[in-house]
């Protein structure tokens, strides 16, 4: 029985990473585990999450763009990550907050948290056999894994997408709502101006 999971491998040095996914380019050759999709990420220093190119850097093809892989990259990297405590910031105030460690307890959370800055990673959804082969593999390579249930990573990406909804909900209300103060406020000061024009006439 094979386990269908999302893994990330973090590694400090880059050219670690390329000679990891070439490992486990081969042992998927060999049928000991299944890697449909697979790809390189570098953390830049700005926090910017960068694919790397090129056919050394990937295993899979069209699986990145609209992909599980794909998604977690983006929420990662992406504004909606930022809104969710996901982000490159997410980091920066070392998770002090409870709410900020509720976020590392999450999958996306604890992905999030193996990725500082300067920090490469391969992003893999594969089905294991084992989980010890993959990790016999990196090991040697200094890679960290992180591995959770591809089910259970897909449930938070689901979530996340209704929390940006309902948070672009509200930001909309709050936005109308000053509208309407706002317009209130300019016609009470255009009653007030009317009013002081009068009584200069009067």
């Amino acid at each position: 029985m094979t386990a269908h999971n999302f893994i990330v491998v973090t590694f400090a040095e880059s050219s670690k990473a390329y000679e990891a996914l070439s490992d486990i380019r081969q042992a998927a050759q060999a049928n000991r585990i299944v890697v449909p999709a697979a790809i390189i990420a570098e953390r830049e220093p700005d926090g910017h999450l960068h694919l790397a190119e090129g056919e050394d850097a990937r295993i899979g093809d069209g699986a990145f763009s609209g992909g599980l892989i794909g998604m977690v990259v983006g929420i990662l990297g992406g504004p909606l990550g930022m809104l969710l405590g996901w982000g490159a910031g997410a980091l920066a105030g070392g998770f002090v907050d409870v709410e900020r460690v509720n976020r590392a307890e999450t999958a996306i959370g604890e992905f999030s948290s193996r990725l500082p800055a300067g920090t490469t990673a391969i992003f893999a959804e594969a089905r294991e056999y084992a989980p010890e082969v993959l990790d016999g593999l990196v090991a040697p390579l200094d890679g960290v894994v992180v591995r959770r249930p591809a089910e259970e990573v897909l449930a938070e990406l689901e979530a996340a997408q209704e929390a940006a909804r309902a948070a672009h909900r509200e930001a909309t209300r709050v936005m109308r709502e000053e509208r309407r103060q706002e317009r209130r406020e300019n016609w009470d000061e255009r009653i007030a101006r009317l009013k002081e024009r009068f009584h200069r006439k009067g």
